[in-house]
């Protein structure tokens, strides 16, 4: 398969097969309610598809030579540097790793009370790079994605030890420059630094393949995959959320999990 791609930086990837990662906007004893995809607009002005091209864009707006690059910080310490101000919503990241399967435990995250939290279980990237004349359009990029991932063999999220509920079938994935619906998020660009994601110091697969270092500039298009969950902000105090999956990279497996010991105020 020819191409370069921001495959997976945070999780796996998922396009054949469905499962659900929650009940739409419940809370339950705990206090966290999950924000069902039908209800994302309304209460924090984008849909979950809008709200994954931001999330693309933060993550890969850092240099890996920046000690607060969301993917490569492994405290959380640096989790609210460049989060939009002016957001509703607040975006928690996976993990940038070389194996098969990645992990992190970060326990230095501050976020200001009132905030969404938005983040993945499992998701993917497909960006156009100078010279991919056969990955130029979103229409390609989208067809190249969806034949390279998938399945998806589990998906898991709790917070403060109550897990998020699952079921047969779910309105979660979420998309960005596939067809409409599933996708309600649109094909983007993406500003990259120097020293970026792309190096091939630091990307090995199964996260990018065929990639050449990448000057720093804008790229598009880009479209986007995955399932992702948008909690409603949580009361004051300590948290922990976990979350994560496994799935199948251009045939091979790939797990992350995920656990954020956070602080609300």
């Amino acid at each position: 398969m020819k191409g370069n791609r921001c495959h997976a930086i945070t999780a796996a990837a998922v396009t054949a097969f469905t499962l659900a990662v929650a009940t739409p906007h419940i809370a339950d004893a705990s206090g966290f309610a999950v924000i069902s995809p039908s209800d994302a607009q309304m209460q924090t002005g984008m849909t979950y598809g809008e709200w994954s091209v931001g999330w693309w864009q933060y993550v890969l707006s850092k240099s890996t030579t920046d000690p607060n690059n969301p993917l490569l910080d492994q405290t959380g310490q640096g989790c609210g540097v460049d989060q939009p101000r002016s957001s509703p919503v607040f975006f928690l990241v996976g993990t940038f790793g070389s194996t098969n399967q990645v992990t992190a435990t970060r326990n230095d995250c501050t976020i200001p009370a009132g905030k969404y939290l938005f983040f993945p279980l499992v998701n993917l990237g497909d960006i156009h790079f100078p010279g991919q004349d056969n990955l130029d359009t979103p229409a390609k990029l989208w067809a190249d994605i969806e034949s390279a991932f998938g399945p998806v063999i589990e998906l898991h999220a709790s917070v403060d030890g109550v897990p998020v509920s699952l079921s047969p079938a779910t309105p979660y994935r979420t998309c960005a420059g596939g067809p409409t619906p599933p996708c309600t998020g649109p094909a983007y660009s993406v500003t990259m630094p120097g020293n970026n994601l792309f190096d091939p110091i630091i990307t090995q697969p199964p996260k990018v393949r065929s990639v050449k270092s990448l000057r720093a500039g804008v790229y598009s298009p880009a479209v986007a995959d995955g399932y992702y969950i948008l909690l409603a902000s949580l009361p004051p105090g300590p948290h922990t959320i976990k979350f994560g999956g496994t799935a199948f990279i251009v045939g091979t497996p790939f797990s992350q999990d995920i656990t954020y010991n956070l602080f609300v105020k």
